[in-house]
């Protein structure tokens, strides 16, 4: 046989599809999934929209082994959502986290009055690190609504002046459990008060905030 007459087999190229619909991607976009996935990100984004899920071959993105993600796949389908759902769901997610959070709280109120203070400062240290991530959150609403966010209130307060109360709270907390002995009344009273009078009513106001965002419409 001529070897001339040979030819390479065609490169296969995956067949891509976003909300139901096929998409045509460039060439040199096909060959990778990191590749396609930039690729379907800006497609949504050129639609006020964002990716919500995506599979490869029928499995989600995030289970895909790394033969695959080196080019041996067949379909990719993504869909996306609006910014007004993505709002809704992190609102409502976040809200579920701070709910959480509270009831652990309200449950401590006396159980810091009979631990000794090593378990007070871990207990708070772990409320410190749950609250990181429902902040996170709330920083994406934040730049998804702007400056429309000052059309709600947190108990008569503005979302700003709600985080600056976290912060008093939070260094009224930590300088009792710094120097215990400053305050007059045993520091665990001290702290079930702060617990209870403060970081609970702190966290019920911003799962009630949370709530009317989620209720709002961004769009």
């Amino acid at each position: 046989m001529s070897v001339n007459a040979w030819k390479p087999a065609p490169l296969h190229v995956p067949s891509v599809w976003l909300d139901g619909q096929p998409v045509e991607l460039p060439a040199r976009s096909t060959g990778s999934l990191p590749a396609i996935f930039t690729e379907l990100e800006s497609l949504a984004a050129r639609r006020q929209r964002v990716l919500a899920s995506v599979w490869v071959d029928g499995t989600p993105a995030e289970l895909v082994k790394e033969k695959q993600r080196d080019g041996q796949f067949q379909r990719v389908e993504a869909e996306s959502i609006s910014l007004a759902e993505l709002s809704r769901r992190l609102a409502e997610e976040t809200r579920g986290q701070v709910r959480e959070l509270r009831w652990e709280v309200e449950r401590a109120v006396l159980t810091v009055l009979i631990n000794e203070p090593p378990q007070n400062r871990r207990l708070w240290l772990r409320w410190r690190v749950a609250i990181r991530e429902p902040l996170a959150k709330l920083g994406m609403l934040r730049d998804l609504w702007g400056a429309r966010l000052g059309e709600l209130s947190a108990g008569g307060h503005d979302l700003e002046a709600h985080l600056e109360e976290l912060g008093r709270i939070a260094g009224h907390v930590e300088l009792i459990l710094l120097k215990p002995d400053a305050e007059s009344l045993p520091a665990a009273m001290i702290l079930s008060d702060v617990f209870e009078r403060s970081f609970a009513p702190w966290l019920w106001r911003l799962e009630e905030y949370l709530g009317q965002l989620h209720e709002q419409n961004l769009e």
